[in-house]
């Protein structure tokens, strides 16, 4: 009987330190197919002949930068995940990386191998499954071809393909059969994406109306801890670099000084990344989300300033009068967004706030400390 081989993920790491690459291959080489790089060039020669999963970088390197390189390799080689190795103070570094690079994570120096494989594993679950709904695309965009030379079998084909897609989308897919005489193939894979999107919202808010029905009942208890609001809202960016990417919306984080408050960090990310799709809705293609941080008297005070499109103004009104008023109830028709943000600073003893600067400019303000 032969073995079966097991076929490792390969991760490629760049460094221009040579004994930094060698701990690195001696310490992951079991789990991975390491891939070494001393230099960006390298790098992307590596990636022109091997299939890469992940890579990491080293941002002060020669010659080339890490985040040039993210750039390169975002626009080359978009199927890759990408992460970039930088300090917890080098937060200038993570947003440039999250604009040019559209980074999936970030590594802390200095590694810690047990943090570096769960975002490894993370990251390939991800990678894995975009690979097979590239698959599933390119079989769909077969089938389209097909529909158009053979017109007279469109209909059965598409209702087959409705029962074996899964049951959240049924509904979805009913809108696209009435269409579906007028669809071309690539159309039909933007549909497909659009849908695949979809899900993911849906599954989004399924996990957000879990998390205010664990609040709202006591189960879920607060672990506050003392928590830099650098280093969350850098996290926070990255968990919302693919939906900025998809409008090539830029950041702008700006901040006075080093500002900590306790919190429980997994709460208040989730607070701050629903903040920040709710602006990302309210900015347009290609312009730029500010994040400020600053110290008022004694509050803490986290600004997300969006460009104001998409607004109307009963809906400014509406949000101004809700939120910016002292004792308020939850109100879900503001969204299940802006609901688990405002319950979750609520238990931080913090408020949020809309504020209307100018026709471009809306801004959503976390305030901690009453």
């Amino acid at each position: 009987m032969t073995e079966e081989v097991i076929v490792k993920p390969n991760i490629l790491y760049v460094d221009d330190l040579k004994t930094n690459l060698v701990l690195f291959k001696a310490t992951f080489e079991r789990d991975y197919q390491i891939f070494i790089a001393e230099s960006a060039e390298e790098a992307l020669n590596i990636l022109k002949k091997q299939k890469i999963q992940i890579l990491i970088t080293d941002q002060r390197m020669p010659v080339m930068a890490g985040t040039d390189l993210l750039e390169i390799v975002s626009s080359d080689f978009p199927e890759v995940r990408r992460f970039l190795l930088t300090a917890y103070t080098d937060f200038e570094t993570v947003v440039e990386a999250v604009n040019k690079g559209h980074i999936h994570g970030y590594i802390n120096k200095p590694i810690q191998p047990d943090e570096v494989r769960k975002s490894i594993n993370n990251s390939l679950e991800v990678y894995y499954l975009r690979e097979k709904n590239k698959l599933i695309l390119s079989d769909l965009a077969r089938v389209n071809q097909e529909l158009s030379e053979l017109d007279n079998i469109k209909t059965g084909i598409l209702k087959i393909m409705s029962r074996e897609i899964r049951t959240p989308l049924n509904r979805i897919l009913g809108t696209i059969h009435l269409l579906k005489d007028k669809i071309e193939s690539e159309e039909l894979i933007q549909l497909i994406n659009i849908l695949d999107t979809s899900v993911s919202r849906l599954e989004h808010f399924s996990t957000m109306a879990e998390q205010i029905s664990a609040l709202k009942s006591g189960e879920r208890k607060l672990k506050l801890k003392d928590t830099s609001l650098i280093q969350l809202i850098e996290y926070g960016l990255v968990e919302t670099s693919d939906r900025m990417r998809e409008k090539n919306i830029k950041v702008d984080f700006r901040h006075s000084e080093e500002l900590n408050v306790m919190a429980d960090y997994e709460l208040l990310v989730s607070c701050f990344v629903s903040i920040m799709d709710h602006a990302i809705q309210h900015t347009g293609t290609a312009e730029t989300i500010a994040v400020i941080t600053c110290k008022e008297n004694d509050k803490t005070i986290i600004e997300i300033v969006d460009t104001g499109k998409n607004y109307t103004e009963k809906r400014l009104e509406d949000l101004q009068q809700h939120f910016n008023k002292k004792a308020k109830q939850l109100d879900l028709n503001f969204g299940i967004e802006l609901s688990l943000a405002q319950l979750i600073m609520e238990l931080h003893n913090g408020t949020i706030g809309f504020h209307v600067k100018s026709q471009d400019a809306v801004t959503t303000q976390l305030t901690f400390g009453r």
